[in-house]
């Protein structure tokens, strides 16, 4: 059986019983497999933008004996328009390409899928861009993996934007995770540094005020 790591775990948790997948930038299709063989789903689609990724996918399909995968090149989403599908699988991207990705085909903006997406940096980017362009983060999970900590969101379309805090789009809303503390505890960090940074330059006073009044926002978050 095909062992995942926290991060891909959490992913793959996500993917209700019975799901048709698109994993985009499927890489070494570790996740279509894995949902293959513990029977969680029968057919996916593997996506990648280039052949060699494409190339490491059919190999690990290959390998486990598996079926019911369709292998396809393709830029983001494009070449899915059309295909049936209800889950759609971005995971292993920063933020602000996940969001690219989702603005490049508007045709997945309804009801019809749901979706499973895990940025690896720009978490805070791509939770705005959801919310203004219609979706809405329906739960929220972390993964810890050595020193890094990862936010993986299961999302649905709704069709209503709304704006949220700074402190909303860094931290999320899975406030009663064992990791959240971690999480909240760590932006605290990054954002003192940068506050710290801008103690001993004078034309940065606003930024400093802005950077202290998300602190205490975040000190005070609880979603």
């Amino acid at each position: 059986m095909l062992v995942l790591t926290p991060r891909l775990q959490a992913v793959a948790d996500f993917v209700q019983k019975g799901s048709v997948i698109a994993d985009i930038g499927t890489d070494h299709a570790y996740i279509p497999a894995y949902l293959l063989q513990s029977g969680m789903i029968e057919k996916s689609f593997a996506c990648d933008i280039r052949n060699g990724p494409l190339d490491n996918a059919r190999q690990t399909i290959a390998q486990y004996r598996l079926s019911g995968v369709r292998f396809l090149l393709s830029d983001g989403l494009k070449a899915l328009e059309g295909e049936a599908f209800d889950t759609i699988i971005i995971a292993g991207m920063g933020g602000e390409m996940i969001s690219e990705i989702l603005e490049n085909s508007p045709w997945c903006h309804n009801k019809t899928y749901r979706f499973v997406l895990q940025p690896m940096t720009k978490a805070d980017v791509l939770r705005r861009y959801l919310y203004e362009r219609g979706f809405e983060i329906e739960e929220e999970t972390f993964a810890a993996e050595r020193d890094k900590l990862y936010s993986i969101l299961s999302v649905g379309y709704c069709g209503h934007s709304r704006s949220i805090t700074q402190a909303q789009a860094l931290l999320g809303n899975a406030v009663a995770h064992p990791l959240f503390e971690q999480k909240r505890q760590r932006e605290l960090l990054r954002l003192q540094r940068i506050e710290a940074s801008l103690q001993q330059k004078k034309d940065a006073e606003a930024y400093r005020q802005e950077i202290q009044e998300i602190m205490q926002e975040i000190k005070e978050y609880s979603c």
